[in-house]
């Protein structure tokens, strides 16, 4: 194997890892709702297609992180990514699954989860070495609902277990979360306090 030959395989796989990466972002921004990292996956004249917004994706992110700060939480991860690369442009599908969890508005505490299935069929171009989506087609596979328990009910509010939006959320605090005052729990019964709440 010539130095050509291990230079263009280093390319490929640096490609690919920053293609996966804008994936991954992807998903942060939309789960912290925040705008800025979201709107950093696409460039300005993309389009995105997600059936409910189709047009250009700056503008869908400005729709959807508003909506999405509605909810209670949100959870989409992101997995089996295949990428093609072509050049300075990338055909890549991966699958996403999404926990939409929100009030249920009855005044009984309880929550609404929506799980929703499919795959992000994208166009990614490559503009001065950096990659970002310029066309994404959303393709739904499967959904459903359920009304549950809250469970993260009475975890106090000084514990970073509950994951929160921008700036909030204990992963803006980086490295910093060496430094950050370790609150002692010496463990706790899950199974006893999951089978208490349904006796």
């Amino acid at each position: 194997m010539t130095s050509d030959d291990l230079l263009h395989r280093l390319r490929t796989l640096e490609d690919r890892e920053a293609i996966r990466e804008v994936l991954h972002r992807y998903a942060r921004g939309a789960d912290r709702c925040d705008l800025e990292l979201f709107k950093s996956c696409y460039w300005p004249d993309a389009v995105d297609c997600h059936w409910f917004f189709n047009g250009n994706a700056h503008a869908f992110a400005d729709y959807v992180i508003s909506l999405l700060a509605e909810l209670r939480t949100s959870q989409h991860s992101i997995t089996n990514p295949i990428i093609e690369l072509d050049g300075d442009r990338a055909f890549a599908e991966c699958q996403w699954y999404v926990l939409h969890r929100m009030e249920l508005g009855d005044g009984s505490g309880r929550l609404l989860d929506q799980q929703l299935e499919g795959r992000y069929v994208d166009v990614f171009e490559r503009r001065d070495g950096e990659w970002r989506i310029l066309r994404r087609q959303t393709v739904t596979e499967a959904g459903r609902e359920f009304v549950v328990e809250d469970l993260n009910a009475g975890i106090p509010d000084d514990l970073p277990i509950a994951g929160r939006r921008a700036p909030r959320d204990i992963v803006y605090a980086g490295m910093d979360i060496l430094g950050m005052e370790v609150i002692a729990i010496d463990g706790m019964d899950l199974w006893e306090m999951a089978r208490a709440r349904h006796r």
